[in-house]
């Protein structure tokens, strides 16, 4: 089978999960948009709302990590800030934080290969992004990412997390708002699926399995901050390698 057909080729917006569907979407779309509600996205959304950037790593690569260190960044973990977002409520404004992470980080890094431009969205700032993706394809096709978990949590086949799914589908649901009928059918549904819970958004974030499992670690006030939608209007960009915010650079 053609891979036009996994890169949903004839469709302007499109969306596909995890690494494989980057793959499948990143040769052919001028814009990716890496969506990882729980967490790293909204990190970096309230690390830039702070007046940081971020430097997105995948977990365990040393080599990225001492090539950020040298770039004057703070490393996560170093000290109290890390991939919570609530550690990051106090980061000071100017900060260069390297964030690593098996899912969403990673998937900036892969994106940024494709040599397309890649936006970081979660349900904070989705309405911003959108905006902002729209400006920058100009027409040409745009990717959206949900990044998944994994069951095993770092290893392991890719979840299908609904956090993820409604932060998708809060980007699909703006891109659609002014144009609708380039979207693919599973655009079109993950904008449904937002559209038809956003009432339930904190709800379904505090009681699905990657909320449930930030709650038992004693992290539930990163949830409250992931569902709260539309209250961002940062539009994070990677731009040589550095995610900032496209609205204030």
């Amino acid at each position: 089978m053609s891979d036009d057909v996994f890169g949903q080729s004839g469709y302007r917006i499109r969306l596909e999960w995890g690494e494989d569907g980057l793959a499948a979407l990143a040769s052919s779309c001028a814009v990716l948009v890496v969506v990882d509600v729980l967490s790293f996205t909204t990190a970096v959304d309230v690390a830039l709302d702070c007046g940081g950037r971020v430097v997105p790593v995948r977990r365990g690569d040393v080599r990225a990590i001492s090539s950020a260190r040298s770039a004057g960044a703070v490393v996560a973990g170093d000290q109290k800030w890390t991939l919570r977002p609530s550690s990051l409520l106090d980061l000071p404004a100017g900060t260069l934080l390297a964030l690593s992470s098996p899912n969403g980080a990673a998937l900036c890094a892969r994106a940024a290969a494709s040599g397309a431009t890649v936006f970081a969205a979660c349900l904070r700032n989705a309405e911003t992004v959108a905006s902002e993706v729209d400006k920058v394809a100009d027409g040409r096709p745009i990717g959206i990412v949900p990044a998944g978990e994994r069951w095993g949590a770092t290893a392991g086949p890719l979840r299908h997390g609904i956090e993820d799914l409604l932060g998708a589908g809060a980007v699909a649901a703006a891109l659609m708002a002014t144009d609708s009928s380039g979207a693919s059918p599973e655009t079109r549904l993950a904008a449904s699926c937002f559209s038809h819970e956003i009432e339930n958004v904190v709800e379904l974030l505090q009681g699905c399995v990657s909320g449930r499992e930030l709650t038992a670690g004693g992290h539930a006030a990163d949830i409250e901050l992931a569902a709260a939608v539309g209250s961002s209007s940062c539009a994070p960009v990677l731009r040589d390698g550095v995610l900032a915010n496209r609205l204030s650079s």
